[in-house]
């Protein structure tokens, strides 16, 4: 994978110079340096549904502090209740979604590894029919545990935020336009959203 990322800085630096400050300016990507398993980082990506980072990162430090673990795992959320869940920063919704998606991991309903044979629309076509679980739910899953390199989240509004101000789009900028000034970057457009993130932390 690293390999990998690397060719991608390459790639992007040659095609858009904007990317190729960015690149000289904020290093190496580090993206799948450390992935954690599929069930955590989709726990992890709902949990930062519509919440700002440090908002999230505080719900799931508190999550993991009522759990007792660093890293979430199906049978933690066995038997716990919504209430617990809720009184950790989740909302009811969250903490359902959660809590359904690991009861059809431990009953056999549902197995993530599955994944990893899947191309990318087909993945994210089974998480999507997963409860609580959005397009941008999905991308997330996609990019930071199972390495697709050629995933451009635009439902996030850091990365359009990004995008619109190093290209001075406008505020009502449509897909579209982000298509076309993403459409050189392929196809490592993951790698291209992680510098545009790095830019606006």
């Amino acid at each position: 994978m690293r390999r990998q990322i690397r060719a991608a800085e390459r790639h992007l630096a040659r095609v858009d110079p904007v990317l190729a400050g960015l690149i000289r300016h904020h290093g190496p990507c580090t993206l799948m340096r450390d992935p954690r398993p599929h069930f955590h980082t989709l726990v992890w990506a709902i949990i930062n549904q519509q919440l700002s980072v440090k908002a999230a990162q505080s719900i799931e430090a508190r999550l993991q502090a009522r759990l007792g673990v660093a890293q979430f795992e199906p049978q933690h959320f066995h038997r716990v209740r919504e209430a617990t869940l809720r009184s950790c920063g989740l909302t009811g919704a969250k903490a359902r979604s959660i809590r359904e998606i690991s009861r059809r991991i431990r009953s056999g309903a549902l197995d993530l590894q599955e994944l990893e044979h899947m191309d990318d629309r087909q993945a994210a076509g089974l998480l999507i029919q997963l409860p609580g679980i959005g397009q941008w739910t999905a991308d997330m899953l996609l990019m930071f545990s199972l390495g697709r390199l050629d995933v451009l989240p635009l439902g996030d509004l850091a990365l359009r935020k990004s995008i619109r101000m190093h290209y001075r789009l406008p505020d009502d900028a449509d897909h579209g336009m982000y298509l076309d000034v993403a459409e050189s970057w392929r196809p490592y457009r993951t790698v291209a959203s992680w510098y545009y993130w790095a830019a606006v932390d």
